[in-house]
């Protein structure tokens, strides 16, 4: 989630698919209405979609610079890690240990787990979700996925990489499918890391095969990889409207919910290949929109706060004694309070943390040696 737009191989028009999956989410946790539709999972799903394909591209492109260059790895390994700590360590601390100061119940219960980005490990754990502080679970997960993604890009050997990302996406169904045998209860199996690898698996062949093919400078494959990926989105669009509004007895269970999963990746991957070449007519006009990009830009704040600002918010108006408010009210107050908690986060904390990273390049070519004419 990027705060700024000045990076090189920038893609303005994912920024606003940010801002959408962090608009479902948020609506999904604080409006009934959203949350009856069962469609809150869908901005979780695009944020790790957008994790693998982003990360994927910055790593195969470090690693290509490198190998041009008879570079090692090491040093791509410590600016990545470096890099994604200015980017997410400071503000996740920084409101964890408020929160748990403030008096969030489940953050100050849990508080080893968060602070070890274990988060999901403790719902695992408990069985249930742990209320304000639920929505940590997906950050714990791209952390770990952090930790181990790039191992996997940079060291697999290249004529191996596609098998080796397959593979990785095959686990997540393999692994939900052997729970279900071994009646694991369902509502425990999606915040393990390895349940969501054919997620953050998908946009990484995303960013693989698009590398592949840019590479060759041939229009003809970038012609066909487009239209292998738009037929892919109809026919997951199609299969998922039919599979999650069916209301067959025979469309259920872990092994059709498994059948979604794929289909919502299918519409997905579709969707960040389009945005990240950038879409036209009134989608593109949408993403590409000053509001949608700076949602967008302020999106890991977003997502990091929203659980918090409802709790303290009612926390507050009782102190006042004031128990029960207008829902329209309430959501224009937690609206309000939230984008402003996120764009003060943005502005004054991680926009200058960012500016750190350029200390960090993920390859530096070396320096080259001056001979030196030594006269006799």
């Amino acid at each position: 989630m990027k705060s700024t737009h000045t990076e090189p191989g920038y893609m303005l028009q994912l920024d606003g698919l940010r801002a959408i999956a962090v608009i479902v989410v948020v609506l999904f946790h604080w409006t009934p209405e959203v949350k009856q539709t069962g469609l809150g999972g869908l901005g979780v799903q695009l944020f790790f979609i957008l994790s693998g394909y982003l990360i994927t591209g910055i790593l195969l492109q470090a690693r290509a610079k490198a190998e041009g260059l008879g570079l090692g790895k090491a040093q791509i390994i410590k600016s990545f890690y470096a890099r994604r700590f200015l980017r997410i360590f400071p503000l996740y601390y920084i409101v964890i240990v408020l929160a748990a100061l403030l008096g969030s119940v489940n953050v100050q219960r849990y508080l080893g787990w968060h602070l070890g980005y274990l988060t999901n490990f403790a719902i695992f754990k408990e069985g249930h979700w742990i209320g304000e502080a639920s929505h940590l679970w997906s950050l714990a997960v791209e952390e770990q996925f952090y930790l181990l993604w790039p191992l996997v890009i940079l060291y697999t050997p290249r004529r191996y990489l596609s098998i080796t990302i397959a593979g990785f996406i095959l686990l997540a169904p393999f692994f939900k499918l052997t729970c279900l045998l071994l009646n694991v209860e369902e509502s425990r199996l999606g915040v393990l890391p390895i349940s969501s690898f054919h997620y953050l698996g998908a946009g990484s062949l995303l960013a693989l095969y698009g590398k592949a093919i840019a590479s060759k400078e041939n229009k003809l494959w970038q012609d066909r990889l487009s239209l292998a990926v738009k037929a892919l989105g109809v026919a997951g669009l199609a299969g998922f409207v039919v599979l999650h509004f069916s209301t067959s007895k025979f469309i259920n269970g872990l092994g059709w919910m498994v059948v979604k999963e794929f289909a919502v990746i299918s519409l997905f991957v579709s969707i960040t290949l389009g945005a990240a070449h950038g879409f036209k007519g009134k989608a593109g006009s949408l993403l590409s929109s000053r509001p949608m990009v700076y949602v967008g830009q302020i999106s890991y704040g977003l997502y990091l706060f929203h659980n918090f600002v409802p709790y303290f918010t009612k926390k507050l108006l009782q102190r006042f004694e004031i128990n029960e408010l207008d829902p329209v009210l309430s959501l224009s107050i937690n609206t309000i309070a939230l984008l402003a908690i996120s764009a003060a986060s943005l502005h004054f904390l991680e926009s200058r943390l960012n500016r750190y990273k350029k200390h960090f390049p993920y390859v530096t070519a070396p320096h080259k040696s001056i001979n030196r004419i030594v006269v006799k």
